[in-house]
């Protein structure tokens, strides 16, 4: 009954779908048994059916891409990984087989015909496979490949691809039964692929996946050939995955001696630094006079000029005009930061109506003509002086209360402290003020210096290996830093520090940031993948945390230029 009421919702004569099931029974070909619960999706044999005909079931002699039954398995079933059975297939195949792989043979045989470098090897590398759709959004996830699989994924599933080797088809034209072993182990943290023989994966999955819920079929590449896709639900949604198998950890030295340079600013360094801010804030006051007439520009003079960017001749002189390097109205303070040295060079002594012909290098920004030597036609269209004010108490005050006029802006305010002192500021305490800042500012740099040494030491002393995602460098060292902190605070005990219930409140708070120029934090498309990715931003600094703060407690601090 159950047989023939799924039988009239199949769309393909011979397929049938069998859903709760609770037994089978030997009557239909005495070849299978199933527990309850069992899913099964197979192909029936049959002949040429007419509308309405039922095909005879006839089960295959061995399953590959089943689940594991709580019962015993019968002799002639091979034991396989999933409840779920996207695709059963058999030695002595079915109608249903025999006629699609004859059409896959010969439409493979004319490709071939037609385009000789389609039939390419397994040996190929592998990232530059052409891979099934998964008929799934994958394109923005990270993929990768390792010896001889590739794989992509969603948030919900992981696909793995391994190539199906050549094989020595049967008398009747037919390829023989694809062998492919798929089993995940050890509550889904372990995985073991073999494809016709050859292992293709095997150890510890960067992730766990649902145990008994893995499927493989045998699918089609737009450019023909056959591939193995395993399907893997992730355990846990949302996480995206920057390897298949998890990375391994070797330590290759000592990592609990780390030897530190420290960063040392002596007193000269200081006065110097706290001059400079002086300057820097007496040009913030400065007022710009017209130059006098014949004025040659100096440093410190302020220009504004016309530029005109043409392609570099053959004999040193100006070639074709180009639309980079040219500009109008441009403000130019000769010695300070902005341009090249060669443009600042070149126009000291300048003139208004002026023009002098610089050449420049074209840096990064200019895209395909980065690198290159063009002529810039600098026209000088006016020359202003700069008049600083006096480094004095009144100057002081006009710093002091620009000070509180910002400070008064804020939720804090201004103290009747503040606001008194600021009536007697002199340019002593300013440059008091400047110092403490300044030591302050060189203190914060001498910690992080210390934090950076201290992450080199520990990816120096802990090797990682692994078949990244396709990533860029700097993020591989990303992910290589992070699992070696990991492994750090694995070893020493560290991770059952860290209170994941705060951890939890730090992902909540970081998801419900609003963008900046934003008040609020919309929902995105994938709320799943949006919490796991700020939960391993907050998790990973609360292990590195915890990993530099008992580096810093064993480390050796010695004077610049003698550390390791």
């Amino acid at each position: 009954k159950e047989y023939s009421t799924f039988h009239q919702q199949c769309k393909l004569p011979g397929i049938v779908r069998l859903q709760d099931v609770s037994s089978m029974h030997a009557s239909w070909g005495g070849s299978l048994a199933a527990g309850p619960g069992a899913s099964l999706e197979a192909f029936f044999s049959h002949s040429e059916l007419l509308p309405g005909q039922l095909p005879t079931p006839s089960f295959p002699s061995r399953i590959r891409g089943s689940r594991k039954s709580a019962v015993a398995e019968p002799s002639r079933i091979v034991k396989g990984p999933g409840s779920s059975l996207r695709l059963l297939v058999s030695v002595g195949a079915t109608s249903a087989w025999v006629l699609r792989r004859r059409h896959k043979q010969r439409a493979e045989l004319s490709r071939r015909r037609l385009f000789p470098g389609v039939a390419r090897l397994a040996s190929e590398e592998p990232s530059t496979w052409i891979l099934p759709s998964v008929d799934k959004d994958v394109g923005d996830f990270h993929r990768g490949h390792g010896p001889d699989y590739a794989w992509v994924q969603t948030s919900e599933t992981l696909y793995l691809f391994s190539p199906m080797p050549e094989k020595t088809k049967a008398t009747d034209g037919l390829q023989e039964t694809p062998q492919v072993e798929l089993e995940i182990q050890n509550e889904g943290s372990m995985i073991r692929l073999v494809v016709e023989g050859k292992q293709i994966l095997k150890g510890s999955l960067a992730h766990a996946v649902k145990p008994g819920e893995q499927i493989w079929m045998v699918e089609d590449a737009p450019d023909g050939r056959e591939f193995t896709v395993c399907e893997l639900d992730k355990m846990t949604v949302g996480i995206e995955w920057t390897s298949v198998l998890s990375p391994q950890a070797s330590v290759v030295t000592d990592y609990s001696r780390p030897i530190v340079e420290a960063l040392e600013v002596s007193e000269d360094d200081e006065a110097g630094t706290v001059e400079a801010t002086l300057q820097h804030l007496a040009s913030e006051q400065r007022k710009l006079l017209l130059a006098a007439e014949g004025h040659a520009a100096a440093i410190g003079d302020v220009l504004t000029i016309d530029m005109q960017g043409y392609a570099l001749a053959e004999d040193g002189g100006r070639g074709e005009q180009l639309e980079i390097g040219s500009a109008k109205g441009v403000q130019l303070e000769l010695g300070a930061r902005g341009f090249s040295k060669e443009m600042h060079e070149s126009l000291v002594g300048i003139a208004v109506n002026e023009t002098r012909d610089v050449k420049v290098t074209l840096g990064k920004q200019a895209g395909g003509m980065g690198g290159q030597q063009i002529i810039c036609a600098v026209s000088c269209q006016k020359i202003e002086e700069q008049r600083l004010p006096e480094l004095d108490d009144e100057f002081a005050k006009a710093v002091k209360q620009a000070d509180l006029f910002k400070q008064a802006g804020t939720a804090d305010g201004i103290s009747d402290e503040e606001a008194e002192k600021a009536k007697n500021f002199t340019v002593m305490d300013l440059k008091e003020e400047i110092l403490q800042e300044v030591r302050q500012s060189v203190q914060a740099q001498v910690e992080s210096d210390i934090d950076a040494q201290l992450r080199l030491h520990l990816r120096q002393s802990i090797k990682v290996t692994c078949d990244w995602a396709d990533l860029p460098a700097e993020r591989i060292e990303e992910e290589e830093l992070a699992f070696s902190a990991h492994t750090l605070a694995e070893r020493e005990g560290l991770l059952s520090n860290i209170d994941m219930d705060r951890v939890r409140k730090l992902t909540a708070d970081k998801l419900g940031e609003p963008d900046p120029g934003e008040t609020t934090k919309p929902v995105g498309d994938d709320p799943a993948r949006e919490y796991q990715a700020a939960h391993r931003t907050i998790l990973r600094e609360q292990v590195m945390t915890q990993v530099v703060a008992w580096l810093r407690q064993r480390m050796e601090l010695v004077a610049a230029g003698e550390g390791q």
